[in-house]
């Protein structure tokens, strides 16, 4: 296995994978949680989501943080594959001598 292969995967796509676990496990938990019975009989519906709404955020914002970072590097990459500009070439005397007024001392 190549090394910037293993690299792509454990620094990009496990962080990724692991935050979308994260926002399905947060979706699922809205859904399906029971909370008729417990130590705490009332109304959580609220706590329910508010926890499954910071749950979803923690994910998608450890998807959205890694995403960025990938994009960041791809272009990284690209601009260090490219060769550096060239500087342009320095005016010429001549251009100045010809731009200047014949007439005008100085």
């Amino acid at each position: 296995m190549n090394i910037e292969r293993a690299r792509s995967i454990l620094g990009v796509w496990a962080p990724m994978a692991i935050g979308a676990f994260i926002m399905v496990t947060a979706i699922n938990f809205y859904f399906t949680a029971n909370l008729t019975t417990g130590l705490f009989i009332g109304n959580l519906e609220s706590w329910r989501l508010l926890c499954s709404a910071g749950t979803f955020f923690v994910g998608g914002l450890l998807v959205l943080s890694t995403y960025g970072r990938y994009r960041k590097s791809k272009e990284a990459r690209r601009e260090a594959m490219l060769p550096p500009p060239s500087l342009p070439p320095a005016p010429r005397q001549e251009e100045d001598d010809q731009q200047r007024d014949p007439n005008r001392d100085d």
